[in-house]
């Protein structure tokens, strides 16, 4: 259709989501601000929305099938629900797009695949889906691989056979076909001598993350299916489950081609904007086929650009486009990468944990705040405070001030009499603090405790330079006991490991969520071992607007930025880092907070990834919760989402949800015993919470204190529940 009438459609299906589906409209209303979500086009919408939210635009009983996307081991799926109407017109427009390439004429085709992925009809993954849409176009089906994914001679020959020289085609997932399809080749060349496959035009798609990771280029793969098979007519295509049927084909001068079907856009991760052609950003896909489900206008996480428009070589009309690949930190998506984390992941880890750290630590405890511990602390505050390559990190800075001598020995002077270390501490620190690690272990030490400290796997800069400080410090004279002591670690969670260890703990600190928790403190320990846990938290602020209102242009800077480091410091991951704002006062204070404080903003290092995230974060409250909305957006750095009524909405990356209330008082009910720290401007309100007998509520703070930590954390004292 002309691109006036593709418009037109867009718009119609925009509208009928919106009655059909409430939650979709309510996503649509709160998204009215944000660039590209206003008007009757609608959002775009975060394509790893299906995996938290049912969304369907037609009853229960009309859904003929439900779809899934694949997920490596432990992410969630994608559910895409199909009626009838939607499948076939899917099936239609896949049939159409593919025929362009391939002959409108029923052929012979390949499945590289095996027979067993298509168990449940109702049911299916994104590779039975395109492997049911693909032989649409069959007159016979073959399979190339049988159900151990070995390859099946005698199948592909019989398709060959079948073929007779004429023309077929063969359809995989981009993955699988390198490893099962090519990758053991070199054992069965002989089998494939009489077998000739230069008829038969490859299509292909997914899984190309993992072929980037061994460095096979799209030209290498190419080259190898020819080498081996004869294959000279290969095709990849980009497409997903979440908008099946409307692929994006590769044509002969190797761009990918939008259809009558499809639409697509590259958008400036900083505020959602459709880049210039030949820009690089977020690619967004517009289908008119999705009926039973709001999928017509969809948000991806790859990165790619517009190449062009009626202008390919390949004489194709409408825009072409290529992709560079998924977005740094994104979730790693993809039909065929399912199969082989599933079968190739293997780690030593248990085996590694219990020989470098259980069998070789000391654990012999020493007095609480021993000079030598004191003294180590000392020297790694002024290696953190005076060279260059660390105090040029705020956080790392801030953990060297925190553990200067004059502030240790004021915890030291809360102790009231001489106290040993308990012996063995475990440190599983949370994930998403790259210093909270260090904060936990030094209240061991100090407490005169040897340690295994879990690292997080996940890659960070700030926590590989923090150790690599306390390496420099450990490998110094004197501090001979420290290094045998202490033990850091990386390995991911495993029951087994964590039982090995925690039979030899006198204390373990447990950092994470309410189920992390939870788990890890079943794990049976030492007798008398103690836990100190620190589940889910969170924070809120109350400020006066009229104060605010009072303040100078300079004074608003300075608290604008304090609260910056309150929050996007730590990508308000920190529990302490406030997610909604309580105001009172008149509105004036707000608008001058919000607006300085989206300033302070404009220096964030918001990556793609981070923008698609917190996009998602905000639709998926809207669809779950009332009274929310619309957001005020200053580009994707902040959002300000006005809601009726709190509640623990997930909110990170500089989102915020605000409520104004009359008076004080209003607050107290919504702090239960979740709500950790408060970040006020207004005087007296920790003492107004206890007399309320509030039951939660650790601290009170002024603004730029919210991530200064203590080691009493949670009203626990984690130095005194170490020592005995």
């Amino acid at each position: 259709m002309d691109r006036d009438n593709f418009r037109t459609e867009m718009n119609n299906l925009t509208q009928h989501h919106r009655k059909a589906c409430k939650a979709y409209d309510d996503i649509c209303n709160g998204l009215s601000q944000i660039a590209g979500g206003g008007g009757t086009d609608g959002p775009f919408l975060p394509v790893s929305i299906f995996k938290s939210l049912e969304l369907k635009s037609v009853p229960d009983e009309a859904v003929k099938h439900q779809l899934t996307s694949s997920g490596t081991t432990g992410q969630q799926v994608s559910r895409i629900f199909l009626d009838a109407e939607t499948s076939a017109a899917q099936q239609r427009a896949l049939c159409d797009i593919v025929g362009e390439y391939i002959g409108e004429k029923r052929i012979p085709m390949l499945i590289i695949d095996s027979p067993d992925v298509l168990r449940d009809r109702t049911k299916y993954s994104a590779r039975g889906a395109g492997i049911l849409g693909f032989s649409m176009m069959a007159s016979r089906r073959f399979y190339a691989l049988d159900n151990e994914m070995n390859l099946d001679m005698e199948s592909i020959r019989a398709f060959a056979e079948t073929a007779a020289g004429g023309p077929c085609f063969a359809f995989g997932f981009t993955y699988m076909i390198w490893q099962y399809f090519c990758g053991s080749i070199t054992e069965i060349m002989s089998d494939t001598e009489n077998i000739t496959l230069q008829n038969c035009y490859l299509i292909h798609g997914g899984g190309w993350k993992k072929l980037q990771s061994q460095a096979v280029s799209n030209e290498e793969f190419k080259a190898r299916l020819k080498e081996v098979w004869g294959i000279e007519k290969v095709s990849d295509y980009y497409g997903m489950a979440e908008q099946t049927g409307s692929i994006f084909m590769e044509c002969e001068c190797g761009h990918l081609h939008v259809s009558n079907y499809s639409d697509i856009y590259a958008l400036n991760p900083d505020d959602f904007t459709p880049c210039r052609t030949g820009e690089w950003g977020l690619l967004a896909l517009e289908s008119t086929l999705p009926k039973s489900y709001p999928g017509h206008k969809l948000m991806t996480e790859d990165w790619g650009r517009i190449l062009g428009e009626d202008d390919c070589p390949c004489g194709r009309p409408g825009k072409y486009f290529e992709i560079k690949g998924r977005i740094s930190k994104a979730e790693i998506r993809g039909c065929s990468d399912t199969f082989a984390a599933d079968h190739s992941a293997k780690s030593a880890e248990d085996t590694y944990v219990r020989q470098a750290l259980i069998t070789d630590i000391e654990t012999k405890p020493r007095n609480a705040f021993d000079e030598t511990a004191i003294s180590f602390l000392e020297d790694l505050s002024k290696l953190f405070t005076k060279e260059p390559e660390y105090r040029s990190v705020p956080e790392i800075y801030a953990l060297g001030f925190w553990c200067r001598r004059a502030h240790i020995e004021k915890l030291h002077s809360r102790q009231q009499e001489t106290k040993k270390g308990r012996g063995l501490v475990l440190h599983i620190a949370p994930s998403n603090m790259p210093t909270m690690f260090a904060y936990s272990w030094i209240c061991a030490l100090l407490a005169g405790c040897s340690s295994i400290v879990r690292i997080s796997t996940k890659e960070n800069a700030v926590t590989d330079m923090i150790l690599e400080g306390i390496n420099k410090v450990m490998a110094e004279p004197g501090y001979e006991e420290i290094r045998e002591q202490n033990r850091f670690v990386r390995f991911e969670h495993s029951d087994e490991t964590l039982s090995e260890i925690s039979g030899r703990t006198a204390g373990r600190i447990i950092w994470g969520g309410d189920e992390t928790v939870a788990h890890i403190s079943s794990i049976p320990a030492k007798s008398g071992c103690v836990d100190i846990t620190f589940p889910d938290k969170y924070s809120i602020a109350v400020l006066d607007g009229d104060r605010i209102n009072g303040l100078t242009e300079d004074e608003l800077k300075v608290q604008a930025h304090l609260f910056y480091n309150d929050t996007y410091g730590a990508d308000q991951n920190a529990c302490s880092s406030p997610k909604i704002v309580f105001w009172t006062g008149e509105r004036a204070g707000r608008d001058r907070w919000w607006g300085a404080l989206a300033k302070e903003a404009e220096y964030y290092n918001l990556e793609p990834w981070m923008a698609t995230e917190k996009y998602r974060n905000l639709c998926v409250n809207f669809a779950r919760h009332e009274g929310l909305g619309p957001v005020e957006a200053w580009g994707n750095r902040l959002y300000v989402c006005p809601c009726e009524k709190p509640e623990l909405f997930e909110a990170k990356m500089g989102l915020f949800y605000e409520c104004h209330i009359e008076n004080i008082e209003e607050i107290f009910p919504f702090l239960g015993e979740k709500i950790q720290t408060i970040v006020s401007n207004t005087d007296g309100l920790y003492d107004r919470i206890r007399e309320a007998g509030c039951a939660g509520v650790d601290r009170v703070v002024s603004i730029g204190e919210a991530l200064d930590f203590d080691s009493v954390w949670d009203r626990k004292d984690i130095i005194d529940m170490l020592t005995e």
